[in-house]
């Protein structure tokens, strides 16, 4: 169930979208469902109820300025940190794009495009807080994006920026949200690096469909993050998940296992001509670990790190 926060709609699950969650398209749909129901109200009690969402805003302390929500065209990257970085990069180059990238000057960062997405691979930093392999950052693109303006309003919005001109913010688990300006992609300074196979890859990657993070308090991340995507679109159980759009992509939170570490959970990427079985056996041959999946439609498969990635079907 979706709700308009007046009117709750059901939804039906379209194949190949997480559990709960509504299209682009339906999202539209619902909003207009719910405006036309709201029409029939009289004016006076339209007006009140506007006033008290309004009132609820303002005193539950979403920041909502000029620039914020974002006006994200999408998730686009993710940042991985990881002992042997070139290592790791030819494991992903032969399940999404064999091409691989790297950075023209040191230090030597490697890079893996996944459809219109792509992974970057960080070598661990000497006396590094956190030296365990993880993703240690993911990126939304922002229409329009200025620095200087977009750090001016985070400062009103009680955020504070991590690094760079404007770009790196840390939530309040620490994990690392990147702003960059559209259209992304690969910059200026990459060049290719080896070309590590003439087979084709494992799968045809289109980009990211979502990121799911496992955070300590969900709420309190729900908080933070509807600062930068605005309210959230829906609340899944089994697992207990809620969801934010970012334009064709999702983000997701969810709590972090008893006893774990919030992190970046697992990336999952849309993929062309989706045939789990087939897959799976392509993966199995690379020698990669395809792990039980967690919900119906899709495929995992672990990382020599441990790192968890998720594929499913283009709808």
């Amino acid at each position: 169930m979706w709700s308009t926060g007046c009117y709750p709609v059901h939804v039906p699950l379209p194949f190949g979208r997480p559990k709960g969650l509504p299209r682009i398209g339906e999202k539209r749909k619902m909003i207009q469902v719910y405006t036309r129901r709201a029409s029939t109200l009289n004016r006076r009690h339209a007006m009140a109820i506007l006033g008290a969402a309004a009132g609820s805003w303002a005193t539950r302390g979403y920041a909502q300025t000029a620039l914020l929500p974002l006006k994200t065209t999408g998730l686009e990257h993710i940042g991985m940190t990881v002992p042997d970085q070139e290592a790791t990069a030819r494991f992903y180059g032969l399940i999404f794009d064999p091409q691989l990238f790297q950075e023209r000057d040191p230090p030597p960062r490697f890079y893996v495009k996944a459809g219109i997405s792509y992974i970057a691979f960080g070598g661990l930093a000497p006396n590094a807080q956190n030296p365990l392999p993880r993703i240690d950052h993911f990126c939304a693109l922002v229409r329009d994006y200025n620095p200087q303006e977009m750090r001016k309003a985070l400062d009103e919005a009680g955020v504070s920026i991590a690094q760079g001109p404007g770009g790196i913010v840390n939530d309040p688990d620490g994990l690392r949200l990147q702003l960059l300006g559209v259209p992304g992609g690969l910059a200026k300074t990459i060049i290719p690096s080896t070309r590590i196979s003439q087979e084709e890859p494992a799968v045809q990657s289109i980009g990211f469909l979502h990121i799911v993070l496992a955070v300590s308090d969900l709420e309190n991340s729900a908080a933070y993050y509807r600062k930068f995507f605005g309210m959230e679109i829906s609340r899944t159980k089994k697992p207990d998940r809620i969801w934010f759009a970012a334009a064709n992509t999702w983000l997701g939170l969810e709590t972090v296992a008893s006893g774990g570490t919030p992190k970046v959970d697992h990336i999952c990427i849309k993929v062309a001509g989706f045939d789990q079985h087939s897959i799976a056996e392509k993966l199995r041959n690379l020698k990669v670990e395809v792990i039980p999946p967690t919900e119906e439609g899709s495929l995992r498969f672990r990382d020599p790190h441990g790192i968890v990635m998720e594929l499913r079907a283009a709808s």
